[in-house]
């Protein structure tokens, strides 16, 4: 009996020491960031990839075996990256001494660790700094060089008919982006050109915006420039030069949603195409504008954009002008996508052509078209 208890404690412990060593080798069964980075979920598994960006708490991560996913900082244990990150720190700055010299961000860039619910990060002469993530405005994966700040997509629709009506469409549109902490540069375009029986234009448009916006805060931000021109013979306008400036807020600023809110005052040139022989062939007005941008992920693979901007001026060039958008993206293939999109483009006080008839105040547009985005 004494030799069976004996054996019974040797065995105990043994698994004791056992499960303890286990436990140890777990723990430090880290793996090297060498080729890859680590992320390590409190569920205890790994991913292997690329750490793309952390924003509002939630990181998100391009698994090798999974392609991109989003998961709450609350659910990851830990992050490792093989090469640098750019980190976005936010500094206190009051409004009451507001300067567009100063920079509300203090920006880094290291390697990057996490764990302990706290980031690490590791700059090129050794140093580590701890952050809390309430201090964070954003981490992007990757060195601060220029190419990691661009964005663009190019989308292109034809449509061809042959036989009793011979009918050629062509759709352009596209779009770039420059995204820094401090600064938001955008710019697109879009076109439609309609031919009938191979003489006859029914539609022949091309509008371009530019903006540039600079950061206060995370949120809040200064449009120093907007520009638009538009060409649209059958909306009576030979050329239309718009610019403006206001102030901004992102209303929502996450990694899978982002809306934003510009007005400001403006000024409009505007050429018209055909006019009365007494009237006058150009108006100029002052102008108040409101821009909205909305972009949110469905799916992992589709993308709904909502896009408006309207413009209030004098009765002479029109006195309320609007620009809507909607658009369904699909991510076909890597960086491949089909657009479809509907445009709804309103003026309330059309100008009459040389003959006395007025456009009409709506014109409703759809496009479907196939792209590339990068």
């Amino acid at each position: 009996m004494k030799k069976t208890i004996q054996q019974f404690f040797v065995i105990i412990f043994a698994l004791t020491i056992s499960n303890s060593f286990l436990q140890a080798e777990y723990i430090d069964a880290v793996p090297a960031a060498e080729k890859h980075d680590w992320m390590e979920l409190q569920s205890g598994e790994w991913l292997q990839g690329e750490f793309k960006e952390y924003y509002s708490g939630d990181v998100i991560f391009d698994s090798d075996e999974m392609d991109l996913l989003t998961f709450s900082v609350r659910d990851v244990r830990q992050i490792i990256t093989k090469g640098y990150v750019t980190i976005s720190i936010e500094r206190e700055i009051s409004f009451s001494g507001i300067s567009l010299d100063d920079s509300p961000f203090d920006v880094r860039a290291g390697k990057l660790n996490f764990h302990d619910k706290k980031f690490y990060l590791t700059e090129p002469d050794g140093t580590t700094m701890e952050i809390e993530p309430s201090k964070i405005s954003s981490i992007i994966g990757g060195e601060p060089k220029e190419s990691n700040y661009w964005s663009a997509s190019v989308f292109l629709g034809m449509d061809f008919y042959t036989g009793n009506t011979n009918q050629t469409t062509v759709t352009a549109k596209a779009d770039v982006q420059r995204r820094t902490a401090l600064t938001r540069f955008l710019a697109d375009y879009l076109g439609n050109f309609t031919e009938v029986d191979d003489n006859k234009t029914t539609a022949n448009n091309d509008r371009v915006n530019s903006s540039f916006d600079l950061y206060q805060t995370s949120n809040f931000y200064w449009r120093l420039g907007f520009v638009q021109y538009l060409h649209d013979p059958f909306q009576n306008i030979r050329n239309k030069y718009t610019a403006s400036v206001g102030v901004g807020y992102d209303i929502i600023n996450t990694p899978k949603t982002d809306w934003s809110i510009t007005a400001g005052p403006g000024y409009q040139y505007n050429q018209f195409d055909q006019v009365d022989a007494n009237a006058s062939e150009t108006a100029t007005t002052a102008l108040v504008f409101l821009d909205s941008r909305f972009d949110t992920e469905l799916t992992s693979r589709i993308d709904f954009i909502v896009n408006y901007n309207m413009f209030i001026l004098n009765e002479e060039s029109g006195s309320y002008v609007h620009h809507a958008e909607v658009t369904l993206q699909t991510e076909l293939i890597k960086d491949f996508d089909l657009d479809l999109s509907m445009f709804w483009d309103r003026t309330n006080d059309p100008i009459a052509f040389g003959d006395g008839t007025y456009p009409k105040q709506d014109d409703v547009k759809t496009m479907l078209s196939f792209g590339y985005s990068y």
